[in-house]
């Protein structure tokens, strides 16, 4: 099978809606975005009206801002994926803190076995959260000092690198094969 990698940028062409409810909208919101942020409102209502109640009058910012916010900032173009949204690469961060990633095995030849997922406490590092928690351990952005390496560690000499390309054909690697099974190793 072949991939095909696109090398030009993507055309982003998306439809816009410029009056909601009879308020002008100025030069338009994309309605995925709009959609996207209907449906984040309505599952945030339905989470907090049996925890909370009804929106009353100091309840409805926390009705209002968190789906705002999680619209503005999950709908920006991701930090790493520039076709994915934030939302995604969020999404993704949790799923693979929570599941890992499936090893795969000879191109999906055989399933992969629990022993073979890589554990959680690789996957989030709970000693370094645990540690920045209880103040024991310093920010890297905080030290102000770097720290020494171990004085029994020391770099070695510079080692130089030779190395050649050969091309061999296949008659150099029959010749080969032939002195490997004809017993004639050196």
């Amino acid at each position: 099978m072949r991939v095909g990698r696109t090398l030009t940028h993507h055309f982003e062409i998306e439809t816009r809606q410029y009056d909601l409810l009879g308020i002008d909208l100025g030069e338009g919101a994309r309605r995925r975005m709009i959609i996207f942020g209907a449906v984040i409102i309505l599952l945030w209502i339905a989470l907090l009206v049996p925890i909370i109640g009804v929106p009353q009058k100091p309840t409805v910012s926390l009705y209002v801002v968190p789906p705002f916010v999680i619209t503005a900032f999950g709908w920006r173009a991701g930090k790493h994926h520039e076709r994915r949204r934030r939302v995604t690469e969020w999404a993704l961060a949790v799923r693979y803190a929570l599941r890992a990633h499936r090893p795969i095995i000879g191109l999906g030849a055989r399933a992969a076995d629990k022993t073979e997922y890589l554990p959680w406490r690789e996957r989030v590092a709970t000693q370094k959260m645990a540690g920045l928690a209880k103040a024991r351990v310093t920010p890297e952005w905080d030290r102000e000092v770097v720290e020494e390496l171990d004085p029994q560690v020391r770099a070695g000499a510079d080692i130089t690198v030779n190395q050649r390309a050969r091309l061999l054909g296949a008659d150099h690697v029959q010749r080969v094969s032939r002195r490997t099974t004809s017993g004639k190793r050196h």
